[in-house]
């Protein structure tokens, strides 16, 4: 037995390290040893190494195949193991082999991911949200007034989201032209990769960061913290982190009325753009993402109506504030990743 007693396996990917990093940072603080990979590890490693497995890697049966096959071999090893995990649509059944379903124990991140998965017949013990680590909540360091003065803003809306289609960086696009002229001093930064660029060419209050998985994780935090409002433009999201790192810094949201966002956003926090429709696209991956599909003027109604609550009501924006924070409280790591031990 080695004396590691958890190992969090996951991939390289900065919102899989996030959870990875903090799933290991939880278990530590409640008194137990983990350690979290960036990298796959063999069985006869992992035996050397640590006596449990987490696996966590998306549900893809196209991409993630060695991910499962890794997680059996650990099983035959004698390395109990349980696969946590996440996706952002239907898993394409024509890519999934029969022993994914018997052989291996699934954990889901959302009741979405549960859903979905069992629309294919792979069966879920349990749900274990993401967490949000309070911690490094309370180490970051939002400069709203001088994030407002570089922009020349009297209202900040921001997002942290990469340049994949579903993130519907397009769609926001739009709803940034739909206010410029009636919010001039509105502005948007959105922190996404430098491809995200091609979307906003023609738009005068939108800041492109393209840092977007470049910055340490304590500055992005506090980027976030600075924002006025958080908007997720996504169309399809198997959790959606950042809304919690949001709501834990007293932002509140702006984002589509779809689960899994509104399972861990509420009314109190947040401004919800209804969906009009759910189209199933294939981006050639194993999956079938689920698009949840808004109407560019009814983000754009509701970003309005965030600038009126911030600028004519500060009461119910302190109060949307400290909801956002109680929130976020529910989904504090250590609550939530205790799970794991049991």
């Amino acid at each position: 037995m080695t004396e590691v007693e958890y190992g969090i396996v996951t991939g390289s990917a900065p919102s899989l390290q996030t959870v990875g990093n903090d799933i290991a940072y939880a278990l530590n603080k409640l008194g137990h040893s983990a350690i979290c990979t960036r990298y796959q590890v063999p069985y006869y490693r992992a035996k050397k190494l640590f006596n449990r497995a987490i696996v966590f890697i998306p549900f893809d049966p196209l991409c993630s195949t060695a991910w499962f096959v890794m997680a059996k071999d650990y099983l035959k090893a004698g390395i109990p193991t349980v696969f946590y995990t996440t996706v952002e649509g239907i898993p394409k059944e024509k890519y999934i082999k029969d022993w994914y379903a018997s052989d291996l124990l699934y954990i889901a991140n959302s009741e979405y991911t549960k859903e979905m998965m069992e629309k294919v017949n792979i069966p879920v013990s349990e749900i274990i949200y993401h967490g949000i680590n309070l911690d490094h909540i309370a180490q970051s360091k939002p400069q709203k007034d001088l994030l407002k003065a570089k922009l020349n803003a009297k209202v900040v809306f921001g997002t942290v989201c990469s340049d994949l289609p579903r993130k519907g960086l397009k769609t926001l696009a739009q709803v940034t032209k739909l206010v410029e002229e009636e919010l001039p001093d509105a502005k948007f930064y959105i922190l996404t990769k430098i491809m995200g660029r091609s979307y906003f060419t023609s738009t005068k209050n939108v800041v492109i960061d393209p840092r977007f998985g470049k910055l340490e994780r304590q500055k992005v935090l506090s980027l976030i913290g600075s924002f006025d409002f958080y908007i997720c433009s996504s169309h399809a999201e198997g959790f959606g982190l950042p809304l919690l790192e949001a709501q834990a810094q007293g932002v509140p949201v702006i984002c589509g009325e779809y689960k899994p966002l509104t399972e861990i956003t509420t009314k109190e926090t947040s401004l919800y753009v209804p969906i009009y429709d759910v189209r199933y696209q294939d981006d050639r991956y194993g999956i079938l993402f689920s698009y949840h599909l808004y109407n560019p003027e009814d983000m754009a109604s509701k970003i309005k109506e965030a600038y009126e609550i911030y600028t004519c009501n500060q009461e119910k924006y302190h109060q949307m504030s400290q909801k956002a924070k109680e929130q976020a409280k529910k989904f504090n790591i250590l609550d939530v990743y205790k799970e794991f031990i049991r």
